[in-house]
């Protein structure tokens, strides 16, 4: 043997003792997870650190299926991850969703689950106690939230069972991290570092609230570009706020469930649209559902502009170069958070209130306002005149272009004198609003209680 070869056997026994060495440095092997019996969505029994995660780079996450809110949200998201990591998943990286609630969830139950969704990778169902031991020894069962229902950390826990990495992590993280995460650093993956001055880091814009609501409780299912691709979970959400009425939107984003319940006709279309696939009810409250439709109709507007400026005048539609009224649509304006409170049936006033957005390039000017609820209405404010609080009427309203104007309890509102009858919670008033330009608009208006 020569001495090159010598040092070469010698390196690789070195090598060996050293791989040897970390493996069985690492706590988290064989002796930590427990070997719990599991069940696949196709009737498979499998061993958890046999068959599932020895030598693996591995995302386990813990759902039920009957959930109606985060669960959907957490697969959903993870098949963006999917999307990204391509035929890696099940070769390099694996994905396993354990139900937490086996009795309802057989693997026949996990299987059509899986299959709604399109998801690639493993569901699994097993004995209710096995599976909460599981989730003690990944650090996923929190004591203090267990009430004897499904409530359950959502977080997730990714890994390297070979070289004993491990990581809680929260499946509502940017998908191209987890990816990342998964693909590239749980396998001791690279990346040339580079060194750059933080002079040269791009400034961060400030987010509003609905776009925030839109990235993280929307984007998982939908987009907002036209342009919606084959097998979305969802509906493109370009030009929804003028294409539904803004309280069914109002409704519809605070409690899916109930309207689904409430066998909707625009619901129960949706719902048989996209596979029988329900929007989870993501816990919004109105003002946040109001936030979030300002933000829809704004990027419509957003949308549709850079749409127009990339499409060569020569091909532009007439109507989209120059709208006048005639080619407007019946929604002149996007209107959002309308309501009117319950008053006494021997109130002779009551109030209104709503907010109108204007995503035109023009200010729109509203003139008068109409129902046949009451024998008038009209806008008005409260302003300060020579010291003193009064409440004065406005002739007109500009809203500007690009912007809203909004009527709320303690600033402008409707005052509407005269009900015909009384109004209850649970009602609806339809008001007409006029503008400048001639275009009527009505707006359906619930009665709220206050």
């Amino acid at each position: 043997m020569t001495q090159k070869t010598t040092i070469q056997a010698a390196w690789a026994i070195v090598s060996l003792i050293l791989l040897t060495a970390a493996a069985q440095a690492s706590p988290w092997g064989r002796n930590y997870f427990p070997n719990i019996p599991l069940v696949t969505q196709d009737g498979e029994n499998v061993q958890f650190f046999d068959d599932l995660i020895e030598g693996k780079v591995v995302a386990i996450n813990f759902i039920y299926t009957t959930c109606p809110d985060t669960c959907p949200l957490e697969t959903a998201q993870l098949l963006k991850v999917q999307k990204i990591l391509g035929d890696r998943l099940g070769k390099d990286v694996f994905f396993y969703s354990i139900t937490i609630d086996p009795e309802t969830d057989t693997p026949e139950v996990m299987k059509e689950y899986k299959e709604r969704f399109g998801a690639n990778w493993t569901f699994l169902s097993g004995k209710k106690d096995d599976i909460t031991l599981l989730r003690r020894k990944l650090g996923l069962y929190v004591e203090e939230i267990q009430d004897g229902s499904n409530n359950h950390n959502i977080s997730m826990v990714i890994g390297n069972q070979a070289t004993g990495r491990w990581m809680r992590r929260s499946p509502m993280e940017n998908p191209y991290m987890l990816a990342d995460q998964l693909g590239n650093w749980l396998t001791d993956w690279k990346s040339p570092q580079r060194s750059e001055d933080y002079a040269s880091a791009p400034q961060l814009r400030n987010i509003s609230t609905g776009e925030q609501l839109y990235r993280t409780r929307c984007a998982t299912c939908h987009t907002i570009n036209g342009s919606e691709a084959g097998g979305g979970l969802g509906p493109d959400l370009l030009g929804v706020t003028a294409r539904r009425e803004s309280d069914w939107l109002l409704r519809w984003l605070q409690a899916p469930d109930r309207m689904l319940a409430e066998k909707d006709p625009i619901a129960m279309e949706l719902y048989e649209a996209y596979g029988n696939l329900a929007m989870p009810n993501m816990r919004l409250n109105r003002q946040e559902a109001g936030d979030l439709l300002d933000y829809l109709a704004a990027e419509t507007k957003r949308v549709q502009i850079a749409k127009k400026r990339a499409t060569p005048a020569s091909k532009r539609e007439p109507w989209k170069v120059k709208a006048s009224p005639a080619a407007h649509s019946v929604d002149t304006v996007a209107v959002m958070n309308a309501w009117i409170k319950e008053a006494s049936e021997y109130s002779r006033m009551n109030a209104g209130y709503m907010t109108l957005l204007n995503v035109g390039e023009e200010e729109i000017t509203l003139v008068k306002v109409e129902s046949d609820a009451f024998d008038s209405v009209e806008v008005h404010e409260m302003a300060v005149i020579d010291g003193l609080m009064e409440m004065r009427e406005l002739t007109d309203l500009v809203i500007p272009a690009n912007a809203r104007a909004q009527m709320a309890p303690g600033g402008k509102h409707l005052m509407m004198a005269g009900p015909r009858k009384p109004l209850h919670k649970g009602e609806r008033v339809e008001v007409v609003l006029t503008f400048e330009s001639g275009i009527s608009q009505t707006v359906s208006l619930p009665v709220v209680a206050l």
